[in-house]
C-alpha cells in the first residue's frame, strides 16, 4: 500500500468512531457530537457569520460552526484558502457549537461564510431583593405615616363630576343561637342589601344599607315580643349636584357630619378644595327600631377645614350646630367640635360635645369630650393615649338603654416591636361610674407574631387583671390567616373570671369566622360564637351558642 492510501485509511479510522456516535447520538434523541473537536480548545474569536475547518479527514470537514451560530442540516457551505475557492458542502450532522459535512478537499484552516442567527438579547436582570434591615424600615415607615386624610368630593360648574362606579351587594343568610341548658333556642333569616355611589342617570347616585329579618320560629319573647318581622334601613340617600353644591335627599348616614344621627330630610353642601360647608334638616327615626317618627328632629350647619403643614404637618377641623329636639331632652341646641393635628410620628385628636336647653343640661354644658394621642418616635417603638367624658345623664332611658350613664375612662398602650416578626406590648386602664362611684382599673401585657404564617397572617395573645367592683382577669389567643386566592379565617380562644357581687364564674370562649370567593360575583361567610362555664360557685351559667351564615353577591 502507498504511502498516500496508509494516510487516508488511518484517517478514515480515526473519523469512523465520532461520526458513529453522532450517529447513534442522533438516533436516540441525545445531544449530537458532529466533531472529535467538542472538548478541545475555546474557538478563537472571529466575526459572527464566519466559520473554519477546524479538522479535515480524507471524506469529512469538521467545522468549528454549529446551531448557536445559526447553522442547520442541509446549509451549504462554500469553503475559501487564501482567498480562492476550496470545494462546498452540505452540512448533514449539526451540534451547538460545531458542524460536519461529507466532502473531499478542505483543509484545517480554511474559512467559510453562512447567515447567522441573531445576536441573543442581553438578559435583563432583576434587582437584587431588599436586605432584613431594608424591609424592616419599610415597615416602620409604613406604620409611622398617618393615615390618609378624606378627600372631599368637589363639584363645579367648570369641570363636570365623574362617574362612580355601580356597586351592589345581596346577602342572603340566617342566624342561630342557644341557650343550651333550658334555654331559648331562636334565630333569623335576614337579607342585607347595600350599594354606594350606584349612578342612576343625569349625575344623580344612589346609597342604600338596608336589612329585611325574620324571627323563626317566632318573636324574641325579650325584645319587641309581637314584632317578628323587622325591616332596618341605615341609609336611603339620592345625591346630585347642582350648580356648584352637592345636596342629598332620603334617609342620610350622617358620616361626614360630627356628632349627627340617622335623620330623614336633606343636607346641601359646598366644597373648595379639602373644606366644606354645609346645611341639613330633617326628623329623627326612632333610635332603636330605626321607623320614621315626627317626635325627633335636627337641624343645623356643619363644617370642615383642613391644612397641610411643612414636615408632612397636617391639620384638620370638623364642626356641627344644631337644634335638636327629642322626648328625652326637650329642644336645646348642641355643638360638637373635634380637631386633629398630625405628623408622621404624631397624631393628635379631640372631640366635645357641648349642649344647652332642654330639660337636662351636663355641667359646664359639657356633654361629652374624648381626646387621643399616639406617638412612634421610631425605633419600632409606638404608645398611645386616650381619655372619654360623659357628662349628659339622660333623664328618660329607652328600653333597652341605648345611651351610658355620666363618668370617666382612661387608657393606654405601649408597644415594641423588638423583632421583624415579634410585637411586645402592653395596655392599662381606669374607669369610674359619676352615678353609682363604681370603679374599675385594668392592666396586662400583649404579645404579638404579626408574620408567623408570612404575609397571611399571625398570632396575638393577651392577659389582663382586673380590679375594681368587679374583680377579675381575662386572656385570649387570637389567630388570623389569610391565602392569596381569596379564603379568610380567624379565631379566637379567650379565658374570663369575675368575682364581685356575689359572684365567682370562670368562662371559655370561642369565637370563629371564615369567608371565600364562590366566583367573580359570589362569596360565602361563616361565624360561630360559644360560652362555656368551666367552673361555678356561686351561680350557674348556661352554655351559649351562636352560629350565623350566608351568601354575598356583588354585582
Amino acid at each position: 500500500m502507498s504511502a498516500p492510501l496508509l494516510l487516508a485509511a488511518l484517517a478514515v479510522a480515526v473519523a469512523a468512531p465520532a461520526l458513529a456516535v453522532a450517529q447513534s447520538g442522533a438516533r436516540a434523541g441525545g445531544p449530537v457530537r458532529a466533531s472529535p473537536l467538542e472538548t478541545s480548545a475555546p474557538r478563537p474569536q472571529r466575526a459572527r457569520g464566519t466559520g473554519a475547518v477546524a479538522y479535515a479527514s480524507a471524506t469529512r470537514a469538521y467545522l468549528d460552526a454549529g446551531s448557536a451560530d445559526g447553522l442547520a442540516p442541509g446549509g451549504a457551505v462554500a469553503f475559501r484558502r487564501a482567498g480562492a475557492p476550496a470545494g462546498r458542502c452540505e452540512v448533514d450532522l449539526v451540534a451547538e457549537h460545531h458542524a460536519s459535512c461529507a466532502v473531499r478537499g478542505p483543509r484545517a484552516g480554511d474559512t467559510f461564510a453562512f447567515e447567522a442567527a441573531a445576536e441573543p438579547a442581553a438578559p435583563k436582570l432583576l434587582p437584587p431583593p431588599p436586605s432584613e434591615d431594608e424591609l424592616a424600615r419599610r415597615a416602620a415607615a409604613l406604620e409611622a405615616a398617618p393615615a390618609p386624610a378624606p378627600i372631599a368630593h368637589q363639584v363645579t360648574a367648570d369641570r363636570p363630576r365623574r362617574a362612580r362606579a355601580r356597586r351592589v351587594s345581596v346577602e342572603v343568610g340566617g342566624d342561630a343561637w342557644t341557650v343550651v341548658s333550658g334555654g331559648d333556642r331562636l334565630g333569623t333569616a335576614r337579607v342585607d342589601v347595600s350599594t354606594r355611589g350606584a349612578e342612576l342617570g343625569a349625575g344623580v347616585t344612589l346609597d342604600l344599607e338596608a336589612r329585611a329579618e325574620r324571627w323563626i320560629p317566632s318573636a324574641n319573647p325579650r325584645f319587641r315580643p309581637e314584632d317578628d318581622t323587622r325591616l332596618h334601613v341605615w341609609r336611603a340617600q339620592l345625591t346630585a349636584p347642582v350648580a356648584a353644591a352637592t345636596l342629598s335627599a332620603g334617609r342620610i348616614l350622617p358620616v361626614q357630619i360630627p356628632g349627627a344621627t340617622i335623620f330623614d330630610g336633606a343636607t346641601a353642601s359646598l366644597h373648595r378644595g379639602r373644606s366644606e360647608l354645609g346645611l341639613f334638616g330633617g326628623v329623627v327615626p326612632e333610635p332603636d327600631t330605626l321607623d320614621p317618627t315626627t317626635d325627633r328632629a335636627t337641624g343645623g350647619a356643619f363644617w370642615s377645614l383642613e391644612r397641610g403643614g411643612g414636615a408632612g404637618l397636617g391639620l384638620r377641623h370638623d364642626g356641627r350646630l344644631a337644634v335638636v329636639r327629642s322626648p328625652e331632652l326637650g329642644t336645646r341646641v348642641e355643638a360638637t367640635l373635634g380637631a386633629r393635628a398630625f405628623t408622621r410620628a404624631v397624631d393628635l385628636s379631640a372631640e366635645a360635645q357641648l349642649g344647652a336647653g332642654g330639660s337636662a343640661e351636663a355641667t359646664g354644658f359639657l356633654d361629652a369630650a374624648r381626646v387621643d394621642v399616639t406617638a412612634r418616635p421610631g425605633g419600632g417603638v409606638a404608645l398611645g393615649a386616650g381619655y372619654r367624658h360623659t357628662g349628659l345623664e339622660w333623664p328618660v332611658i329607652p328600653e333597652p338603654a341605648l345611651f351610658p350613664g355620666t363618668g370617666d375612662a382612661a387608657d393606654g398602650f405601649l408597644s415594641f416591636d423588638a423583632w421583624r416578626f415579634l410585637r411586645i406590648g402592653a395596655t392599662a386602664g381606669l374607669s369610674r361610674d359619676a352615678d353609682t362611684r363604681l370603679d374599675r382599673q385594668w392592666v396586662g401585657p400583649e404579645l404579638g407574631l404579626p408574620r408567623l404564617f408570612g404575609s397571611g397572617g399571625g398570632l396575638a395573645l393577651g392577659y389582663l387583671e382586673e380590679r375594681g367592683w368587679l374583680d377579675g382577669r381575662s386572656a385570649y389567643l387570637h389567630a388570623a390567616f389569610r391565602t392569596h386566592a381569596g379564603f379568610r379565617v380567624a379565631g379566637r380562644l379567650s379565658y374570663g373570671h369575675e368575682a364581685g357581687f356575689g359572684t365567682d364564674r370562670h368562662e371559655a370562649g370561642l369565637s370563629a369566622s371564615a369567608s371565600a370567593p364562590l366566583g367573580r360575583h359570589l362569596a360565602w361567610r361563616a361565624g360561630l360564637l360559644a360560652r362555656v362555664p368551666v367552673a361555678q360557685t356561686a351561680s350557674d351559667v348556661p352554655v351559649g351558642l351562636v352560629a350565623t351564615a350566608s351568601l354575598v353577591a356583588s354585582y
